[in-house]
């Protein structure tokens, strides 16, 4: 922790450092610009006097617009070197478990997922907040989808672990990736947009009558205006073949608008995806699946920054000036839409993957540095064998200081562990930490523990029913139908890990006991992993029943000179020991004996 205190502490100076030249530089820019301009204005004036004077304009003109785009390129460096400051000073709290200042992507909150509510994967002070370094909303929504969902095969596990062990090393890529991406946040809703203007019909392209008048209209303008320079008695046919081309115009002016509408704000995220793009094919990448994405990103990059050039020029129009004499004179905003529908024509079906690739490359980027900010994890082992394997497993949420790791086995034969405890010694915990590992080993990232190893499957949880009045369903209905879907997914064959916590919280104790010694009896059956966390010990019984697909762990507390103490260990067999009493008393609740 000390190294990576000081690495981006480190980080943080030198971009700090990097920031006050890039001011320095910008204020002698803006310096000499202000001198260039006021040698333009003086030169025209006594240009006036001298006409050899008129001379200077055009080196000083031709000066003035290096310097303007100069200053543009310096302050986007600074711009990028003050996101590179910010970051490494997150990365700072990071370390101390301070990182309530990254999107916490509540947006993908779904209590009725099969799995992510109940482990706590969105929302405030949650495993995505912690994990997530994207730069790009569409890098947001592929790392909620990564953590939603396994992966759709083992090979493809293995490829995105290579591709992060390989970006763990890429530390200045992936800190630019996110600083270049936080200078202007996309937003995803306004790609929706986009997508049905991409899949719309095209109204110019392909029209031969529009097409043919985008040639001879403009072509009738240059002929006239070389006509009046000549006699300005052909001035009035300018005019009248202006009016012409707008009544032209007029004809599409909903369509020109639809497409100004929709496609306007589309121009700076796709220069940043552009940008994005081309970074990724300047990479030394060397794992085949961070390679497919650079070999697609070299011409994506180059297609990308066309589109933003084309709307670009299509906003053009909003100036008086230009759209008066552009349409009058060439059919400006028909020339603009040709141009974009043929490139939708040529590149609709492409975008979608094109916008994949920088999500891909973002969501990589913060799992790569989840393990580069925890080294200690490991890599899991992804096997076919229906079997979950750790060693010293801890949650990622907890710090290292306080965390207290724990090893398990879970497999067949021996396919259902009961987990037996009193109330805070840690069996909530413990199957959350189990859940959330699953979570990130089926996604391809490192894991917080020294050894892991699982199959790919289906992760199944019951811990935080809740109930809905606009669903007019009560606590105990939503909880029967959670385990209803449980059940329907084990009973389906597949490959599958069940977390279940304190389950019929809803009913009287025997009810309860009766229907839980009832349920384990069915996942005895049913060979998916189960591990039923329990205040219950009398369903510690089982293990003697099925001695061979059930095994008893638990976690203990202790009392020591009348305070309550945990050591959220797991250990073999069953809790001996409660705690709701006594704490009842310690609180006032129930009066001391």
């Amino acid at each position: 922790m000390t190294d990576l205190n000081h690495f981006y502490t480190q980080r943080k100076n030198d971009f700090l450092r990097e920031g006050e030249a890039f001011a320095l530089t910008i204020k002698k820019i803006s310096i000499s610009r202000i001198v260039a301009a006021l040698a333009i204005v003086v030169a025209g004036y006594f240009g006036f006097s001298n006409s050899w004077i008129w001379l200077a304009l055009v080196p000083l003109v031709i000066l003035f617009l290096f310097l303007v785009a100069k200053h543009g390129r310096e302050q986007a460096k600074l711009d990028v070197s003050k996101n590179l400051v910010k970051l490494n000073d997150l990365e700072l709290k990071a370390l101390d478990h301070h990182y309530t200042e990254f999107s916490d992507g509540e947006r993908f909150v779904d209590p009725h997922h099969a799995y992510s509510y109940d482990l706590d994967l969105f929302g405030a002070g949650s495993v995505y907040q912690y994990l997530n370094r994207c730069g790009t909303a569409i890098g947001e929504d592929q790392l909620a989808n990564d953590l939603s969902a396994p992966q759709p095969s083992v090979e493809k596990i293995v490829e995105r672990q290579k591709a992060i062990k390989e970006l763990v090393e890429k530390v200045d890529f992936r800190q630019w990736y996110w600083a270049q991406g936080h200078l202007l946040h996309d937003n995803t809703h306004d790609n929706d947009k986009l997508f049905d203007w991409l899949n719309g019909a095209d109204v110019v392209n392909g029209n031969r009558k529009i097409e043919f008048a985008l040639i001879i209209l403009p072509t009738i303008s240059v002929a006239l205006i070389a006509l009046t320079i000549y006699d300005f008695a052909f001035f009035p046919l300018i005019l009248l073949s202006g009016g012409f081309q707008w009544f032209v115009i007029s004809l599409f002016l909903k369509e020109i608008s639809k497409a100004d509408a929709t496609l306007s704000r589309h121009r700076k995220p796709f220069e940043k995806y552009a940008t994005l793009l081309s970074e990724i094919s300047s990479q030394s990448f060397q794992g085949n699946h961070l390679r497919e994405i650079q070999n697609e990103s070299v011409l994506a990059s180059q297609k990308i920054r066309k589109f933003s050039q084309l709307v670009n020029a299509f906003e053009s129009r909003k100036n008086g000036i230009a759209n008066m004499f552009g349409n009058s004179l060439y059919l400006y905003d028909l020339q603009c839409l040709i141009k974009l529908e043929r490139w939708r024509a040529e590149n609709k079906s492409h975008v979608k993957s094109w916008l994949a690739k920088i999500a891909e490359i973002d969501a990589l980027n913060s799992l790569a540095t989840f393990s580069f900010n925890n080294p200690s994890n490991c890599f899991p082992a992804i096997h076919s064998n229906l079997a979950v394997g750790a060693v010293e497993m801890g949650h990622p949420l907890i710090s290292s200081s306080e965390r207290v790791s724990n090893s398990c086995r879970l497999g067949l034969p021996e396919h259902v562990m009961l987990v037996t405890g009193a109330n805070m010694a840690g069996k909530s915990t413990f199957l959350r930490t189990m859940g959330v590992n699953i979570v990130l080993a089926l996604s391809g990232s490192s894991v917080s523990a020294s050894s892991f190893s699982c199959p790919l499957l289906q992760l199944v949880t019951s811990m935080r029913a809740t109930d809905s009045l606009v669903e007019h369903q009560s606590y105990f209905y939503a909880e029967l139908t959670r385990i209803k879907k449980i059940m329907d997914q084990v009973k389906s064959g597949s490959p599958a890990l069940v977390l279940l916590d304190e389950i019929l919280r809803g009913t009287n104790s025997r009810d309860k006991q009766d229907g839980s010694i009832g349920l384990i009896k069915q996942f005895v059956d049913n060979k998916s992993l189960v591990i039923l966390a329990s205040h219950d010990v009398v369903l510690g019984d089982l293990q003697k029943e099925f001695p061979d697909a059930i095994r008893n762990f638990c976690f203990e507390s202790e009392i020591e000179n009348d305070v309550l103490k945990f050591d959220y260990a797991l250990k073999e067999g069953v809790a001996q020991r409660a705690n709701a009493t006594y704490l009842m008393k310690k609180m006032g609740i129930l009066p001391a004996d």
